[in-house]
C-alpha cells in the first residue's frame, strides 16, 4: 500500500494525505473546500490506484490500518496544517456534528477550539444517550480547562463524573466529582461544596463503600441545611433516604424521602420527586405493596417523561426488585426486558448490567438454566462491568454451578467473599448467606460457619422473601432448630415451615420454581421426597439429588432410584449446537484455550459451555462426559 502511495503524482499524494485526516470518511464537499477544484482529477488517481474507495458524496480508506499508515507518515506541522483547513472546511457547513469539530480541532492543536467545542458535543451526545462518548469530551475540554474560571472548570468537572458513573468508570467519577468539591471549596461557595458532597456520597456508594457514602452524606446534609433550602439539599435528602432503604431502614427511608418530595414539590423538581418517590416506594412493599408499587411507578413515569435516565433506569431496577421479593416470577419479565432495552440504548452500563443479572437469577428460578448462564456469563465477562452492577449476575452464576456440581464455582464464591466482607449491603448479605447454605447442605462448607452466617444476616433483614429464604436453610442444615418467627415470611416459606409442605410445594409449583419446589418436597413424606429426586435429576441438580438419596436411605426409605443412567442422561441433556462443537473437541483432547480457538470464542465463554456439558451429562470430569456422550450415541 506505501509502495503505490509513493508512485502517485505530488498533487494526487497530498490529496491522500488530506483525506488519512478524515476518521471513517472526507465529504467531497469537504475536500473541495481543502484543497480546491483541482481535487477531483487527484481524488480519481487515488482511486485508479486502490487506495481510496469512491462512495459517491465522499471517499474513504479502503481499510482503516491504511488510513492511519499515511496519516502517521505526515509530520507534526502537516498534520496540524490539514486537520485546521479540515477543521475550516468544516465549520461552514452547519449540518456537521460538533464531536467531528472537536477531533479536527484537537489534531490540529486549536485549543480555543477545543475549549469552546468540546462541551457542546459532550453535552449533545449525553442528549441522545452516547454517555460513554460525551465523558470522552468532557474529558478532553478537561485537558484544555486550566485557563477558565474556577466556576466553569468545576462545572467541567462535575459533568465528567455524572457521565463516567452512568457508564459504570466509578473511580474516575469519584476522582473528578473530588476535584469538583476542592475547586467549590475553595471558591468559598458552601451550596455546590454540599452538593458535590452529596454527589461523593452516592459514587461511593456505587463503589461499595458503604462508610463513606454515609459520612458523605450526613455532611452534604449538614452543610447544606446551614444555608436557605434549594433543590441541593432536596437531593441531599433524597441521598439519605436512599442509603437507609439500601439497609432496610424504613423508619429513615420514609423520613427523609418525605422531606425530599416536599421540598421538590415546593421548587417544581420532578427530577428529585422520582427519586425520592422510588426510595419510599421501595420500602413501603413491607408496609403496602399496592401503595409501594404505585410509588414506584410514578416515580418510573415522571423519569420517563422528563428523560431523567438515571432516574428512570434506578427506577426500573427497583420496580424489578420489588416484583422479586413478592416472588411475581412471570410479572417481573417484562419490567426486566424493558429496563435492559432503556439502559441499552442510552448507555446506562451498569444499570444495564444489574438488571441482566436479576434476569439471570428469575431464568435460574424458573428452571432455564442454560439460559441463565448464558446471560450471567455475558455480564461477568465484560471487563467494564462494576462491582455494583456484577454483583447479581455473580450470584446467579455462582447458585448454578453449585448446583450443577461444577467446581469452576469457587472463584465465584471466593469473589463474593471478597464482596460481603468489604461491607456489601443486606442484600449482599443475606444471599450469600443462603449461598453458603446451601453449600453447607451439600456437604461443601463447614455447617457451623454457614449457620453463624445466616444469624448475622437475618437479625436486620425485612424482606419477606429473603427471611424465610434463611429460615428454610437454617431448618435444613440443623432441623431441630426452631423456624423463628413465620409470620413476616413469604407464603411458600411460611406453609413449609409450620409443616404444610404440600401446599408450600403446590405454590411453588404455581410460581414455575422448580428447585425450590424440590426443597420444599424434601421435607415431605417418603412419596414427596421421590418426587424431590425427579425434578432435581429433571434439572441436572446432581448434588442435591444425591443430598437427597443420602437423606433417604439414612431415613431407611427402599427402592430409592438410581437417578438417569449415563446413556439416558446424554440422549435427554439438550445440548445446544455449540455444547455439542465443544464436546466434540472435548473427545478430542483439546484444551479450552485450543478450544476457544478452534471456534473463535473467548476461553471464558468455553468455560461456560464446558460447564453446561459437565452439568447437563450430570457428569464430573471431561472424561465422564465423553464417556456418556459414547454411550449415548452423541460422539
Amino acid at each position: 500500500m506505501l509502495a503505490r502511495a509513493e508512485r502517485l503524482s505530488a498533487g494526487a499524494r497530498a490529496m491522500l494525505d488530506a483525506v488519512s485526516v478524515f476518521p471513517r470518511r472526507a465529504d467531497a464537499w469537504a475536500l473541495q473546500g481543502l484543497c480546491g477544484v483541482a481535487s477531483a482529477g487527484q481524488l480519481a488517481e487515488c482511486v485508479a490506484n486502490g487506495l481510496l474507495d469512491d462512495l459517491g458524496d465522499g471517499y474513504a480508506f479502503r481499510h482503516d490500518i491504511a488510513r492511519r499508515a499515511i496519516e502517521m507518515m505526515l509530520t507534526t506541522s502537516h498534520r496540524r496544517q490539514f486537520n485546521q483547513r479540515a477543521l475550516a472546511a468544516l465549520l461552514e457547513n452547519g449540518d456537521v456534528s460538533t464531536g467531528r469539530l472537536v477531533h479536527h480541532a484537537v489534531e490540529a492543536h486549536n485549543l480555543a477550539a477545543v475549549r469552546e467545542l468540546a462541551p457542546i458535543a459532550a453535552r449533545e451526545a449525553s442528549r441522545v444517550g452516547a454517555h460513554r462518548d460525551a465523558a470522552g469530551y468532557y474529558e478532553i475540554a478537561l485537558q484544555q480547562a486550566d485557563s477558565l474560571p474556577v466556576i466553569e472548570r468545576a462545572a467541567l468537572y462535575e459533568s465528567h463524573a455524572f457521565e463516567c458513573h452512568l457508564i459504570g468508570k466509578i473511580d474516575d467519577a469519584l476522582a473528578a466529582q473530588g476535584q469538583a468539591r476542592r475547586l467549590h471549596q475553595a471558591d468559598g461557595n458552601r451550596l455546590k461544596e454540599g452538593d458535590s458532597l452529596r454527589w461523593l456520597s452516592r459514587l461511593s456508594e456505587m463503589g461499595d463503600d458503604r462508610e463513606a457514602a454515609a459520612a458523605f452524606g450526613a455532611e452534604a446534609v449538614a452543610m447544606l441545611e446551614a444555608a436557605p433550602a434549594g433543590p441541593e439539599l432536596a437531593m441531599a435528602y433524597s441521598n439519605l433516604s436512599h442509603l437507609a432503604m439500601l439497609s432496610e431502614r424504613v423508619e429513615d427511608t420514609l423520613f427523609y424521602g418525605e422531606k425530599a418530595a416536599a421540598l421538590a414539590a415546593r421548587m417544581n423538581r420532578p427530577d428529585i420527586a422520582s427519586h425520592a418517590l422510588n426510595n419510599v416506594g421501595c420500602v413501603e412493599q413491607w408496609l403496602n405493596p399496592d401503595a409501594g408499587r404505585l410509588r414506584l411507578d410514578q416515580s418510573l413515569e415522571i423519569a420517563l417523561q422528563g428523560n431523567f435516565q438515571e432516574h428512570a433506569a434506578r427506577a426500573f431496577t427497583n420496580r424489578a426488585c420489588f416484583e422479586i421479593t413478592q416472588m411475581s416470577y412471570d410479572a417481573v419479565r417484562p419490567v426486566l426486558e424493558s429496563g435492559i432495552h432503556y439502559c441499552t440504548e442510552n448507555d446506562l452500563g451498569t444499570w444495564r448490567d444489574y438488571l441482566r443479572g436479576m434476569l439471570a437469577d428469575v431464568q435460574l428460578r424458573q428452571g432455564q438454566w442454560d439460559e441463565a448462564a448464558a446471560t450471567a456469563s455475558d455480564v461477568i465477562d465484560n471487563e467494564r462491568t462494576t462491582t455494583v452492577g456484577r454483583f447479581p449476575a455473580l450470584l446467579a452464576l455462582a447458585k448454578l454451578r453449585l448446583r450443577r456440581g461444577d467446581p469452576s464455582a469457587e472463584p465465584l464464591f471466593a469473589e463474593m467473599a471478597r464482596l460481603v466482607g468489604s461491607g456489601g449491603d443486606l442484600q449482599m448479605l443475606s444471599s450469600y448467606a443462603a449461598l453458603m447454605a446451601e453449600q453447607a447442605w451439600l456437604g461443601l462448607a463447614d455447617r457451623q460457619e454457614a449457620l453463624a452466617l445466616i444469624t448475622r444476616a437475618e437479625t436486620p433483614v425485612r424482606s419477606r422473601a429473603h427471611v424465610g429464604e434463611l429460615a428454610l436453610w437454617r431448618t435444613l442444615l440443623s432441623p431441630d432448630m426452631p423456624a423463628g418467627d413465620t409470620a413476616e415470611m413469604a407464603t411458600p416459606y411460611r406453609l413449609l415451615l409450620t409443616g404444610d409442605w404440600r401446599s408450600a410445594s403446590a405454590l411453588w409449583s404455581e410460581l414455575n420454581a422448580p428447585y425450590e419446589r424440590g426443597l420444599a418436597l424434601i421435607l415431605g413424606d417418603d412419596e414427596g421426597q421421590r418426587l424431590a429426586l425427579d425434578i432435581f435429576d429433571g434439572l441436572g441438580a446432581r448434588p442435591a439429588a444425591q443430598r437427597l438419596r443420602d437423606i433417604m436411605r439414612k431415613n431407611g426409605v427402599g427402592g430409592i432410584a438410581r437417578g438417569p443412567r449415563r446413556s439416558t442422561r446424554a440422549n435427554l441433556a439438550g445440548l445446544t449446537l455449540r455444547q455439542m462443537q465443544v464436546l466434540q473437541l472435548i473427545e478430542r483432547g483439546l484444551s479450552n484455550k485450543r478450544i476457544a480457538e478452534q471456534l473463535t470464542i473467548s476461553p471464558k465463554t468455553v468455560d461456560h459451555h464446558v460447564s453446561a456439558v459437565l452439568g447437563k451429562l450430570d457428569a464430573v470430569s471431561r472424561g465422564e462426559a465423553t464417556a456418556a456422550a459414547r454411550d449415548s450415541g452423541l460422539l
